[in-house]
């Protein structure tokens, strides 16, 4: 039976005391993403420690040798062999392979008791703290505190992860408003999914915006139960139009028409990405990615290589260095090869197909809505790399084990 309540979560004399501690520090965790990097680490941390030196990371290994864990393996070992032959002389690679222990967050939320511990607790827990953090850049906008980049991100990460958070919070919400029959609730997730969206639209992320668009229709079929086409179809419709009330997406709207057209008049090549133009700097990065793709298909340049071998090689002296070509399959297909991105794929395919499969679970959809954010979005941003969307990816791979105790519980 599964502990739902507080009271019944602190007095269960059949539950170890560890066991306990680990749940709240992860659900402190979940809490703690939207509100910054620092907090969530912290609380990561704690888990960690927990998940360590309680033995549970010992006691707990079945668990990791399930079929669903080999493709994390595979993407924690990638960065570490790519240092063997890594092109990188910035130091880039070092920092992208120290990345991996990320994934470590996710292994100790896999060895939660789910038997007795609520995964949808923890999904609500990140919801809550997103939440919080609307309130937070609301009290930004009314007191005219934004940061230097003219954002009100609240106590949140960076904008395009903040952004992130936020479509995932929207499908969750959604989730849990289609299983809700009490009307109070309903009224109050209703609330919710207005914040999310309201924050969502002041923020300048226009990866996001299309992400959230290309998402809409999955929304509409799985939250409505009857003429689901003509519903998601009507829905597809109102999305764009409520976004479009927001003048900070209707600016964004405005510079990409002005970036499309510069795209189509430009004539020195930087239109297609063989000189860099801060018009186009996403088409530089993935033109000269998908050129040392080419020129290394099996292996790739190794970790961090993307860099250096863009100064060495690169078409326009003039450019800036850049880290990463801002695209998840390109960054695996630099780093290391046609290897990288068929890992990729493989992690992709085994995370949305169990999430599909229990989608009507709370820790199912998450998984499901979650990967395919970072999926979507990663077409225009490394979100492998970035804490906060790594970090929110490892923790809800680790709720991986939850579904099978959801699946039997009905």
């Amino acid at each position: 039976m599964t502990i739902t309540s507080l009271r019944g979560w602190l007095k269960d004399p059949e539950t170890p005391a560890g066991e306990k501690a680990l749940y709240a520090a992860v659900a402190l965790t979940f809490f703690s993403l939207p509100l910054g990097t620092a907090p969530s680490i912290l609380a990561g941390a704690l888990s960690l420690a927990i998940w360590l030196f309680s033995g549970m990371a010992i006691k707990k290994r079945r668990i990791y040798l399930m079929p669903y864990w080999w493709p994390v393996f595979a993407l924690m070992l990638l960065p570490w062999i790519g240092m063997f032959y890594t092109q990188d002389t910035t130091g880039i690679g070092m920092d992208y392979a120290e990345k991996t222990y990320y994934w470590l967050f996710g292994m100790s939320v896999a060895a939660i008791s789910f038997q007795y511990f609520s995964a949808s607790r923890l999904v609500q827990a990140f919801m809550l703290g997103l939440g919080i953090n609307v309130f937070a850049a609301i009290v930004q906008m009314v007191f005219h505190l934004n940061d230097k980049y003219g954002h009100h991100r609240g106590l949140g990460p960076d904008y395009s992860t903040l952004s992130a958070y936020l479509i995932v919070g929207i499908m969750m919400a959604v989730f849990f408003l289609n299983r809700q029959n009490v009307m109070k609730i309903r009224i109050a997730i209703v609330g919710l999914i207005a914040l999310y969206f309201f924050h969502f639209v002041i923020l300048q992320s226009r990866a996001s915006y299309i992400a959230f668009i290309i998402l809409v229709p999955f929304i509409g079929y799985t939250f409505f139960r009857r003429h689901k086409l003509i519903k998601t179809v009507a829905l597809c419709i109102l999305i764009p139009c409520l976004m479009s009330l927001s003048p900070i997406v209707r600016d964004r709207a405005a510079l990409t028409v002005k970036q499309v057209a510069h795209h189509l008049s430009a004539k020195d090549g930087s239109a297609w990405g063989e000189r860099y133009s801060v018009q186009q700097d996403r088409f530089y990065m993935w033109n000269r990615a998908l050129k040392i793709i080419a020129g290394n298909p099996l292996i790739g340049v190794g970790t961090g290589g993307y860099s250096t071998v863009l100064q060495r090689e690169g078409s326009d002296p003039g450019a800036p260095m850049i880290a990463h070509p801002h695209n998840n399959v390109l960054y695996m297909g630099v780093s290391f090869g046609v290897i990288g991105i068929a890992v990729l794929f493989w992690f992709l395919a085994v995370t949305l197909l169990n999430g599909w499969r229990r989608r009507k679970t709370a820790s199912g959809y998450m998984l499901l809505s979650v990967v395919s954010v970072m999926t979507v979005t990663g077409f225009f941003n490394t979100q492998m790399l970035d804490v906060g969307t790594a970090f929110l990816l490892s923790l809800t791979v680790g709720l991986r084990p939850a579904l099978e105790w959801s699946h039997r519980n009905g």
